[in-house]
């Protein structure tokens, strides 16, 4: 069995390629709706909003809890405070798929 590359990245230029061949719109067109798709979802993450693309995945933002923290170099503790952080949970079909999955 092969095992993952960690050097294979599929990125936005890659994406638009692979969708403009398959519904043979122009690459402009595809990194537009790309570009739009991603601008929505932040806009609606940074309100609070919860982003869901069902069979795929659900993306929010929670609170983390203030807590204290010690700086390991001179031992002093500290206080972290609360933020807000993104968090990704995907969908157990496509986790099932994934594990299936015999190509690396």
């Amino acid at each position: 069995m092969k095992s993952i590359s960690k050097s294979t990245i599929t990125g936005k230029k890659q994406l638009t390629e692979r969708i403009s061949k398959k519904t043979k719109y122009p690459q402009n067109q595809v990194s537009k709706i790309i570009d739009e798709l991603l601008s929505e979802t932040k806009k609606s993450l940074l309100k609070g909003e919860e982003v869901r693309l069902q069979g795929y995945f659900t993306l929010k933002t929670t609170m983390t809890t203030p807590r204290m923290a010690m700086n390991l170099q001179t031992k002093k503790k500290m206080k972290v405070p609360a933020k807000r952080v993104p968090k990704a949970k995907f969908s157990q079909e496509l986790k099932k798929e994934i594990s299936k999955s015999k190509t690396s």
